[in-house]
């Protein structure tokens, strides 16, 4: 990847590469994946967006990777899948970095059994996700498939969520007014 692409920053939630699924990546081809996921934990942990999970596509490119986790334990899956779903389903809020401000409840299960590769290429296999670990992994993937968490919403979870955003957004825009008036 050259050094201007990878400047990344979050697409908007319109952006149609959101609704697309994503291409393998081809370690051949596509070359080391490092840089790629430097700039994307970048964008995942910046102080404005302070993320626990990001794909590739969220950031503009049509990539199979995800990352999750945290500064001290980042997980980059490269070309991951999903071998098995576990566990019950359960319904847990979340939120996505490509649509700020919109936090749903989505039922997910609170398992998966997936295998992917890292950034060297290897493959690991039979990797047990749980609780937060398997829903982050589950909401990126899904990114990756062209899914978007609001399209795992009932019609009325999404409005009323998209409501709060609109009445959280007016709120702070007034508070804003407010503190440059003084």
């Amino acid at each position: 990847m050259s050094e201007e692409k990878l400047k990344l920053k979050l697409v908007p939630e319109s952006d149609p590469i959101l609704q697309q699924p994503t291409e393998a990546w081809d370690f051949k081809l596509d070359g080391d994946p490092t840089e790629l996921v430097s700039a994307m934990a970048k964008v995942m942990f910046n102080p404005a967006h302070a993320g626990i999970g990001l794909s590739a596509n969220q950031v503009g490119v049509g990539k199979s990777i995800l990352i999750m986790g945290t500064e001290e334990k980042l997980v980059a899956c490269i070309n991951p899948v999903i071998q098995e779903l576990r566990g019950e389903k359960e319904l847990y809020l979340e939120g996505c970095l490509s649509f700020p401000d919109l936090w749903m409840h989505i039922k997910r299960p609170s398992e998966c059994l997936v295998s992917y590769q890292t950034i060297t290429g290897e493959w690991v296999k039979d990797e047990l996700f749980t609780g937060i670990k398997a829903r982050v992994f589950l909401h990126e993937f899904d990114h990756l498939l062209g899914v978007t968490f609001d399209q795992r919403s009932s019609e009325l979870g999404l409005r009323l969520a998209k409501q709060k955003r609109a009445k959280l957004r007016r709120q702070r825009l007034r508070a804003t007014k407010h503190a440059s008036l003084k």
